[in-house]
């Protein structure tokens, strides 16, 4: 009995590991939200832009860590594509008018007139680069 307890805990501590947390990638039906290839999780992400100088993709070494306020994920034809929140150390602003296209990797003024044509995310645009509002971006399928 003792052997079959220990073999019933291990099998469904397997299971649960190999279950994923993260559904916030997934359509009701269970599909993924992302196009073919695209990492929907930050561990699976191949790049990351840097909010203190956002014009740049880099690619993550994962032997080191990411200390700044960035966004991991995927480089498109169609621009980034953010997996998951934003990551990091960093101050948020408070007032989260402007905005930072996801698309083409440019930081836009509430007082340009524009709205986003794409993914994005709202903060500040400041002399440093650009400061988010809040760990969120807004992804437009």
């Amino acid at each position: 009995m003792k052997k079959l307890t220990i073999a019933l805990s291990l099998l469904l501590t397997a299971a649960c590991a190999t279950m994923p947390m993260n559904s916030s990638s997934k359509d009701s039906a269970g599909a993924s939200l992302a196009p073919a290839g695209i990492a929907t999780k930050s561990t699976d992400a191949s790049s990351y832009i840097l909010f203190s100088d956002p014009k740049a993709v880099r690619t993550i070494d994962w032997s080191s860590s990411i200390y700044g306020l960035n966004i991991k994920g995927t480089m498109t034809s169609k621009g980034f594509y953010p997996a998951g929140k934003i990551e990091g150390h960093g101050s948020f602003c408070a007032d989260g008018k402007d905005w930072f296209s996801l698309n083409d990797l440019t930081v836009h003024k509430a007082s340009d007139g524009k709205t986003p044509a794409g993914s994005y995310v709202l903060g500040c645009a400041v002399a440093s680069g650009f400061q988010p509002a809040s760990r969120d971006a807004v992804v437009v399928q």
